[in-house]
């Protein structure tokens, strides 16, 4: 009997390839979308570890300046004098060549044991080579570079004299004397410490210098990036939960297209219980063979997603370069196993009801057909419960942002099960509005009689669609009014008219140092009203290196904090007092301080010492949260004297144009030729930073898109169900009079009115989710707040949206209607 149960699954879907494949599509969707958030998320974590420990060396702390380089006098002091004899002194620049940028990286090669994944695998010929000829480099085996190919670089050359297996592709390699020729200093020392070694080293070096360990940079990146992984996981949950609403509603259909068959089957005897495990094999092997093709989707839409991913991490965290995808069998298997659950759930109603109903009954009409009104008042209670269950959920979860997401998929799935009563309700109450229709309306009336009568296969079609374009809907209002906040807050937070800002090694944040010729050479500019500076470093708060802003202020610079959380009148004062600091929003949520309470930070003068948060203020600059400290208190504990900053404001009616270009042509004699510098105007700044929010949520919209496509296929395959279950109908309709146009036009308006009720249904649940995005998702995720904003233009893209998808949907069972003769819809080909 079991056999004979396989070979009809086998004989069924090879008679209905399109059904197969639109299964198989529906589950390779969702595993590939939630395989590549997996592979990016991982894959970017990995970059990060290779670019803090690019050679892949067994070197386990770094040593880097605060700012600038180190000096070399200090790395001859530090391997000769204090023994240190693990130690490799690194020099990095930036090198472009045919649009591409690469690191060139100078080492010492007789500094340490290399390992053999770096140059260690070269032959002697080479590396002698690199040592004793002039702009040699070594580049790795995947960047398509040759040997003997020159790469110009400014008003050098440099010769590719080796490949060799390097742990990025955009990393090349060459003597520290080759690197060093146009510049002095050190861009880092890498060295191989025991806890206690780094402890005591930590204790003798020149505050100017600090030590940080590998673990120790992976564990703050993981704290940083955890929310943004978090995030996009959920997106990628999101597509499986259609996904599973899309199988349900394809095992449901093929339970109805073969219920003379397990009728005919029930009655040679084979049980309840076999037909029931018959079709859980089958939708195991459907799950397995749909995930395993999901797998290799994923791979593929990884690569893009990993662009996207580490974008986003470089824009809001810290540099971190793509590489090559890092699939792993965990990663594999969690795909498989997710999705393999989500197929067995969708799949128990339909096999249950296969499995309970009688022989005669199945023969008759199935089950499921029968009962699909009566269950309705039940889902109906069970949504209601879970919608109930998530609002308690949320509001009793505190921080967790896990729980945050739990609360919004019993929400979304909640609002779903209402969806068939409410639906059932609406169709009745249309087709008593259309029931005095002239003859010429008539098909308007017909389309929402059939659009009822296959309620039981089309209503999980219109709940994913309505769940997958409510996502666009909140997640568009969440974006929208994201974006809306930050245009608001850096409207408010750049007070001076031009900024003068040294930036890092990368040119992606301020965090360089200006020369102090530069501000006694803006002082003698008459344009200039007054002149704030700022000096962005990291200080060790509570044990955690923080993003911490140096301020002199100036008389303008209290217009830039927007202060939250019942911040006294008199903070602003207090602080240019230097009696204490400010807080960011997300510091203060993350870590429980508000006004009031104090902070430790690790001094050079003083050891540990607390100071007083005075206020909160409101940024979108750091998830992490940031410190403000005023210049006279850090000057009276740190050592520090160097500015990466300078705000100006100018007096009225002077052409900020005119004095832009006056710095601007300054920089050339001020600033040192590998320190990146910009001037921008507030205007430019606002702009870049809109620039870098758009492509912060690159991938959202990506991801929304994915999701949409699998909702797609479900209508789709919800339109073909339809067509061949009513062929015979179509048929007979041909008969009476009806011309192929009339029944084309038919189906068409079936599939506009379920996609102009799906974007009726997703509307609401759009606004729930938006709600739920923004004052709770977000803050937990990022610990900031923000404004809710409505878009009008939000609703009715959404209905376009939903309505273009159904009917893009229906062309092909349109078209394939249109062909179809009245002898085959009558009596089969």
């Amino acid at each position: 009997m079991p056999s004979l149960l396989l070979r009809s699954s086998w004989r069924f879907f090879t008679r209905h390839p399109w059904q197969l494949w639109l299964t198989l599509l529906s589950i390779a969707l969702g595993t590939a979308v939630m395989i590549a958030v997996d592979l990016a998320n991982h894959s970017a974590a990995q970059s990060f570890q290779q670019s803090v420990n690019t050679l892949s060396s067994p070197m386990t702390h770094e040593l880097k300046a605060v700012h600038g380089q180190i000096p070399d006098e200090f790395y001859r002091q530090l391997r000769v004098e204090w023994g240190y004899r693990d130690s490799l002194p690194e020099v990095e620049l930036s090198l472009s060549f045919k649009g591409l940028h690469y690191s060139l990286l100078g080492l010492d090669p007789f500094a340490t044991s290399l390992p053999a994944s770096s140059l260690g695998s070269l032959n002697s010929g080479v590396l002698t080579r690199l040592l004793t000829e002039a702009n040699t480099l070594i580049a790795p085996k995947d960047s398509g570079l040759q040997v003997g190919q020159v790469l110009p670089a400014g008003e050098r050359e440099f010769t590719v004299i080796g490949l060799a297996d390097l742990a990025r592709s955009d990393l090349l390699l060459a003597d520290i004397s080759t690197v060093q020729s146009n510049a002095t200093g050190l861009t880092r020392i890498q060295l191989k410490l025991t806890e206690a070694e780094a402890q005591a080293l930590q204790a003798r070096l020149p505050p100017e210098l600090k030590l940080e360990s590998f673990a120790n940079q992976q564990a703050v990146f993981g704290q940083m990036t955890g929310a943004f992984s978090t995030n996009l996981l959920a997106m990628s949950l999101l597509a499986i939960l259609v996904g599973a609403f899309l199988v349900y509603n394809t095992m449901t259909f093929s339970v109805l297209q073969r219920r003379s068959s397990f009728a005919v089957a029930r009655m040679l005897g084979v049980t309840a219980g076999q037909l029931f495990r018959s079709l859980l094999l089958e939708a195991c092997v459907l799950g397995l063979i749909g995930s395993a093709l999901g797998v290799l989707l994923g791979v593929l839409l990884g690569q893009g997603l990993l662009v996207l991913v580490t974008q986003t991490i470089s824009d809001l965290y810290v540099s971190v370069a793509p590489t090559d995808l890092l699939i792993t069998p965990a990663i594999a298997l969690k795909g498989v196993g997710v999705t393999l659950a989500a197929v067995l759930l969708a799949t128990l109603a339909p096999a249950l009801e296969a499995a309970r109903v009688a022989p005669v009954q199945v023969q008759r009409r199935s089950r499921l057909e029968q009962t699909n009104q009566n269950l309705s008042f039940k889902l109906v209670s069970a949504g209601l419960v879970l919608m109930l269950g998530s609002a308690l959920l949320i509001s009793s979860s505190g921080k967790q942002l896990v729980l945050g997401f739990v609360g919004l998929f019993m929400l979304i799935v909640g609002y779903s099960l209402l969806i068939p009563w409410v639906l059932r309700k609406l169709l009745k109450l249309l087709q008593q509005a259309t029931a005095k229709l002239t003859h010429r309306q008539l098909l308007s009336s017909m389309a929402l009689r059939n659009l009822e009568a296959g309620l039981s296969r089309t209503s999980l079609a219109i709940i994913a669609l309505t769940v997958a374009v409510s996502a666009t809907i909140g997640v568009s209002m969440m974006i929208g009014s994201f974006r809306s906040s930050v245009a608001d807050w850096l409207n408010m937070t750049l007070p001076s008219d031009l900024y003068v800002s040294a930036l890092s090694e990368d040119a992606s944040r301020v965090e360089g140092s200006l020369t102090l010729v530069w501000l006694d050479r803006i002082k003698t500019l008459p344009e200039v009203a007054s002149i704030s500076t700022g000096l962005s470093t990291r200080l060790t708060v509570e044990g955690m290196p923080l993003p911490t802003l140096v301020l002199q202020p100036a008389a303008h610079s209290e217009r830039g904090f927007e202060f939250l959380q019942n911040t006294p009148t008199d903070a602003w004062q207090r602080f240019e007092k230097a009696e204490g600091v400010l807080v960011s929003e997300p510091f203060a949520y993350h870590y429980n301080r508000g006004v009031g309470a104090s902070l430790q930070l690790n001094t050079e003068a003083a050891g540990v010492l607390k100071l007083p948060i005075l206020g909160v203020f409101r940024d979108y600059s750091a998830t992490q949260g940031m410190l403000v400290l005023p210049r006279g208190l850090y000057e009276r504990y740190w050592q520090d004297r160097n500015i990466s900053s300078i705000g100006l404001t100018l007096k009225q009616g002077v052409d900020t144009p005119l004095v832009q270009q006056q710095l601007q042509a300054w920089a050339k004699d001020l600033q040192p030729v590998n320190q990146s510098l910009v001037i921008r105007s507030n205007t430019e700044i606002r702009e870049n930073s809109l620039q870098v929010f758009d492509r912060t949520f690159a991938i959202t919209h990506v991801l929304r898109v994915l999701v949409l496509i699998v909702a797609f296929v479900g209508v789709f395959s919800a339109l073909m169900a339809l067509f061949l279950e009513k062929g015979r109908e179509f048929a007979i309709l041909r008969s009476t009079g009806f011309t192929p146009k009339q029944v084309q036009i038919l189906v068409l308006s079936q599939a506009a009115l379920l996609g102009l009720l799906a974007g009726l249904f997703a509307l609401p649940l759009g606004w729930l989710m938006s709600v739920v995005l923004i004052d709770i998702i977000n803050q937990r995720s990022f610990g900031w707040t923000m404004h809710s904003y409505f878009f009008a233009d939000t609703p009715l893209q959404a209905l376009l949206l939903a309505v273009v998808a159904a009917l893009l949907a229906s062309l092909y069972p349109v078209r394939r209607i249109g062909q179809l003769s009245i002898r085959e819809g009558l009596y089969g080909r």
